[in-house]
């Protein structure tokens, strides 16, 4: 049973890699604070997920932080370590590793997430860009599990500098021995403040939706 559990954990955590927004390559940047939180959920049912984290920039290229994840009777507490390099606008190129230990289950390790992202312009105004994600997790008492997503994403700038930004993409594991799902959803900014509007599993009778909030000091 625990075996079990630790999979569809996985399966619905695997660092945020379903129905989260997408990460992209480039670290929060030197001596800022970089933090995000949201509440995930599907309508219809009691299911309620967090995600909260919070990253300081140390040089351009890496951040370190904390992350906190809590879902139905579970809880994780996370460490990491990211890096972020520009290479031009049209690549982008950053990872990241991440400790995670099990709040209730007297702090021991659980998983470590490792991610590659990837981003890009496909227009020279930037406006036009694409996203990739990979997420390997190498989890305690479960099965590794891989997994995917690929966005393609379009900013549409607004009065005043703020932007809405609306992308769509399709999730996946590695081995594509399951359905590929739809994600899609939009993000707004001001200045430094983002607000997002996520969700996949739109062809289930309980959709998966995400709202967050995410900020630069």
């Amino acid at each position: 049973m625990r075996k079990l559990l630790g999979i569809l954990l996985g399966l619905l955590f695997t660092h945020q890699a379903i129905a989260q927004i997408p990460y992209f390559a480039g670290t929060v940047g030197d001596g800022l604070l970089y933090g995000y939180s949201s509440v995930k959920f599907r309508p219809g049912i009691n299911h309620q997920e967090t995600y909260s984290t919070f990253q300081y920039g140390i040089g351009n290229e890496f951040a370190t932080g904390i992350d906190l994840y809590t879902g139905p009777d579970c809880a994780y507490w996370g460490g990491l370590l990211r890096y972020g390099h520009k290479f031009s606008q049209w690549l982008n190129i950053g990872g990241e590793m991440m400790s995670s230990f099990d709040l209730n289950n007297s702090f021991q390790f659980a998983y470590l997430t490792s991610g590659l992202y990837m981003n890009g312009a496909l227009s020279s105004d930037g406006r036009l860009f694409w996203c990739t994600n990979s997420w390997w997790v190498a989890n305690k008492d479960a099965d590794d599990t891989w997994s995917n997503y690929e966005y393609l994403g379009y900013a549409f700038k607004l009065k005043n500098g703020h932007s809405l930004t609306p992308m769509v993409g399709a999730i996946h594991s590695w081995k594509f021995d399951q359905d590929v799902d739809v994600a899609t959803g939009f993000y707004y900014t001001v200045k430094n403040w983002t607000m997002y509007f996520w969700g996949n599993d739109f062809l289930k009778s309980h959709p998966r939706l995400v709202l967050g909030l995410e900020f630069i000091l």
